[in-house]
């Protein structure tokens, strides 16, 4: 019983999220959940204590989320050049190495703590830098799973078609619900530094699923122009 609940003997395998290949897909989104949750009080509250300007504030809180913009971008990058004859793996760990490496960048840069305790903060320029190559990392391994999604999603017999997204979305909003209760109290009582090093380390929990993950090599490349007309059929 509990291993058809697991494994559908009716679904490809595939489209099996929990097969040890295909578990970097609801990872993906839980932790990308996650890392939106936990970052909120340190993008909204920690630029007050190294007094940014209220134009910085603003522009902080907009960084984390503004390489969301350019999602179409990454996914076409990842279709037109595979990297070692992946197009979505090699993307997945750059973009999570890229993450944890903006928030060790941060660790490394100061203390990051409270100036009331004698603890030094990062200047706003090297904290702005770190933010937006963060939400840079993260987003981007985001499109990859997206696109890996969309793809398992074609394979998805009729009696379970569009359970496969609605089961990855559920775990970004899983993690959002998780995070937030938390962040603020993880922010108050154990301080920003603890908050970054969270930041840090759930990205690299990511990269031995990511490496797990099982993709075809070396699969035919489309022109943009056929993607293009493709997403226009679509």
């Amino acid at each position: 019983y509990w291993n058809d609940w697991l494994f559908p003997p009716d679904v490809p395998r595939s489209c099996q999220l929990l097969r040890i290949e295909n578990l970097v897909l609801p990872a993906s989104y839980f932790v990308v959940g996650l890392l939106q949750g936990f970052s909120g009080p340190l993008l909204n509250v920690y630029p007050l204590e190294m007094n940014a300007s209220e134009a910085q504030q603003a522009t902080i809180s907009v960084l984390r989320g503004f390489p969301a913009s350019f999602k179409i971008l990454f996914g076409f990058l990842s279709d037109t050049m595979p990297l070692f004859g992946y197009r979505r793996k090699i993307y997945m760990l750059f973009g999570w190495c890229l993450s944890a490496f903006s928030m060790g960048m941060l660790l490394q840069n100061s203390d990051c703590g409270f100036a009331k305790d004698g603890e030094t903060q990062p200047s706003i320029e090297v904290f702005s830098l770190s933010v937006l190559l963060f939400g840079s990392g993260f987003w981007f391994a985001d499109v990859m799973a997206d696109a890996v999604v969309a793809e398992k999603a074609k394979l998805e017999p009729k009696s379970s078609f569009g359970r496969l997204q609605s089961t990855c979305y559920a775990c970004r909003f899983f993690g959002l619900m998780i995070a937030y209760p938390f962040s603020s109290f993880i922010y108050s009582t154990l301080g920003p530094r603890m908050v970054i090093y969270m930041l840090c380390m759930l990205p690299l929990v990511m990269l031995p699923l990511t490496f797990l993950f099982w993709e075809i090599q070396n699969q035919a490349v489309n022109s943009t122009h056929e993607q293009c007309q493709e997403i226009w059929k679509t």
